[in-house]
């Protein structure tokens, strides 16, 4: 089954994802518990690198996991090993939505009833659907209007439980729709293919992720420059939607900023992993095997928080520090466990084995203890 790709787990792709579950520990500790989000200083520049962009980390890492857990089947065992996992996220996703407007599982569950199909398309035939995503979003704006069930202001959807709402919220106008969101899924697939080990490829990752991050951040400056020349009836928040970097609506210039940042951090982890000390790569590593787990298990505590009243009470700075910390705790949990799958990797697995408990555990008791990510 395509892709071909190498059946060892690279500790990198762990360490990588470890670090976008910090940026989404971050940013989303910022929504729920900041006064405010901060427009200056360097608070300013941590919430731009995390807004989106961790989570696009994120699915990308989702889409090389899924490549090489399918690099492991013949191609019918896939097929019922995605299908599976993809109804489980389905349901985790939906079941997450009733608390977390920003939801992505439901996204990696159609992207993995997709990929059986997406895996068999060529290389170049996959970087080209990524890219038409991408287009085809702006060009779906100009026939639906993307702000008809958003109240802007409070960054509330109208409608979501609705059937067409719900459609459409995970196709098109949520937080994280499929179009174009599963453009960075399918591009995971065709980082799988590559060689971690290759020294040239984390030179290129370094040198096109510099050049895009710079690219979409200058040209979102000159945009808003001329907007403001030549179109003074757009206020700052119509602006920062047309032409910035900001992941609502997840327009070409964000997706641009998120596969440039994407790989600045995949080409720095991949280039310092080898020469970092093994007491901080293991646990990093440990703790990006558990992603699934503490993706949801960070939201359940937010929400907590939420719901006790300590919504937006704190400055921004104390808010990501709670973020951090709370990374620090999942990093030192995760060490602890390490012999271990997380909670929901090992239901996933189990789920993915069909129920099949002595065959979950049989691929356990011959080391096979790798999480490869939803």
């Amino acid at each position: 089954m395509r892709p071909s790709v190498h059946s060892a787990r690279d500790e990198s792709i762990d360490v990588a994802r470890a670090v976008a579950i910090l940026g989404m520990f971050v940013i989303h500790a910022v929504l729920v518990l900041a006064t405010a989000v901060p427009t200056q200083g360097a608070s300013s520049f941590v919430l731009w690198w995390c807004d989106g962009r961790a989570a696009a980390t994120f699915v990308t890492l989702a889409g090389f996991g899924v490549a090489r857990l399918a690099a492991r089947y013949d191609h019918p065992q896939s097929m019922r090993v995605l299908h599976r996992r993809a109804l489980v996220l389905w349901v985790m996703g939906v079941a997450n939505l009733m608390i977390w407007p920003g939801d992505i599982l439901r996204v990696y569950g159609v992207a993995l009833l997709l990929a059986p199909w997406l895996l068999r398309l060529s290389t170049r035939t996959r970087v080209v659907t990524s890219i038409a995503l991408g287009i085809a979003f702006p060009l779906l704006m100009t026939v639906i209007d993307w702000t008809q069930h958003w109240q802007l202001e409070t960054l509330t959807y109208v409608g979501v439980w609705t059937p067409a709402g719900f459609v459409r919220n995970l196709l098109y106008d949520g937080f994280r729709p499929v179009v174009p969101w599963l453009a960075f899924f399918i591009m995971g697939t065709v980082l799988a293919e590559q060689d971690l080990q290759d020294a040239r490829l984390w030179r290129r990752l370094l040198v096109a992720g510099s050049a895009l991050t710079l690219a979409s951040v200058l040209t979102s400056s000159a945009l808003n420059q001329l907007l403001q020349q030549h179109a003074p009836q757009f206020d700052a928040l119509t602006r920062e939607g047309l032409v910035g970097t900001t992941s609502l609506p997840p327009l070409p210039l964000f997706l641009l900023s998120a596969v440039g940042t994407t790989s600045l951090l995949l080409g720095s982890v991949v280039a310092l992993v080898p020469h970092l000390p093994r007491g901080l790569v293991e646990p990093l590593v440990a703790a990006g095997r558990r992603a699934l787990t503490w993706y949801l298990l960070h939201i359940a505590l937010l929400m907590t928080l939420y719901a006790a009243g300590f919504r937006q009470q704190w400055s921004p700075e104390v808010a990501i520090t709670i973020g951090v910390s709370m990374f620090v705790w999942a990093v030192g949990w995760s060490q602890w466990r390490r012999a271990r799958p997380g909670l929901l990797e090992r239901f996933m697995r189990w789920a993915a084995a069909g129920g099949d408990v002595a065959r979950l555990a049989h691929r356990e008791s011959h080391g096979d203890r790798r999480a490869h990510g939803p």
